[in-house]
């Protein structure tokens, strides 16, 4: 009888077929392997620390399918998404690598920030006219977000670099030069297949009538990570990020608003956000960090 190949076979062999056809059939494959319960993640993430292959093996598998969720996010970025998920998987056996689960993080909120190397980096060496530093690329994302929230918040696209470079902590004249390269940079909008024929792809990564139980337990997972890692700021700190993020079930406020509410100035609340993001870049707890602000 015929050996049924694993999904790490799959990976190997995944440029042996065309893309439409290989990803289509990884895309099966992986949403028929369960997802690990937080026991089970424990139990696994300590044989395979100790050098068990098959428990290294599941907790691979056992995630594949959150590598998917996002790399989906880093489409029509130069790279199709089968490459996308293939860096992506390699950043995920590095984290499994480097997990410390002394530490007491869940292990996949800890793998996003890996994942996320691996599909940035992918894109800024194979795909960008105008190449960065994987450190200036992820950067200049950073920059990108704080843009936009600021200009949703203020209800205007006229946001200085001052401003960018308060959220950020970046200083303003870097955060200037980052965006003049981005400026340069050559449209990177490309599709996922050249001939067209994985149109139906979709179907099988993406229901956005409801949460998959990946997105929910990834969700949960980085809830319970962001309560822990807020913990360790003084309540004031801890409000006012939650309250700015919409954190904790609230609804995000801009700093005028919160301001108010703490009857302080609207500079005051920026200094005491910054002040708190910078607490929790700390190297000991950045990498996790970069997860949700990156």
């Amino acid at each position: 009888m015929k050996k049924k190949p694993t999904m790490l076979n799959v990976i190997e062999k995944s440029y042996a077929y065309d893309d439409a056809n290989i990803l289509s059939m990884y895309l099966k494959e992986i949403n028929r392997i369960p997802l690990l319960t937080p026991e089970e993640e424990v139990a696994l993430a300590k044989r395979a620390q100790e050098g068990d292959e098959l428990a290294r093996k599941k907790m691979i598998e056992s995630n594949l399918r959150f590598v998917v969720n996002v790399a989906k996010k880093y489409q029509n970025q130069g790279l199709p998404l089968i490459d996308l998920i293939n860096e992506g998987n390699i950043g995920l056996m590095t984290a499994l690598d480097k997990f410390e689960i002394d530490r007491g993080y869940h292990f996949i909120s800890y793998a996003v920030w890996w994942i996320r190397q691996a599909i940035m980096k992918a894109i800024n060496e194979k795909s960008r006219a105008v190449r960065l530093p994987l450190n200036r690329t992820n950067e200049l994302l950073q920059i990108q977000k704080a843009q936009k929230a600021l200009m949703k918040d203020m209800n205007s696209e006229d946001v200085s670099t001052e401003e960018i470079g308060t959220l950020t902590g970046f200083d303003s004249e870097h955060v200037g030069n980052l965006l003049a390269i981005s400026r340069d940079m050559i449209s990177l909008d490309a599709p996922i297949f050249n001939d067209g024929s994985a149109s139906n792809i979709g179907d099988f990564i993406e229901d956005t009538s409801q949460l998959s139980p990946e997105d929910s337990l990834l969700e949960h997972a980085l809830e319970a990570d962001v309560r822990s890692l807020l913990s360790t700021l003084s309540d004031k700190e801890r409000e006012i990020i939650e309250l700015r993020f919409g954190l904790e079930g609230k609804n995000p406020m801009s700093l005028k608003e919160i301001g108010e509410l703490y009857n302080l100035t609207k500079e005051r609340i920026r200094q005491i956000e910054k002040k708190a993001i910078e607490r929790l870049r700390n190297p000991s707890r950045s990498k996790l960090v970069e997860s949700y602000i990156a």
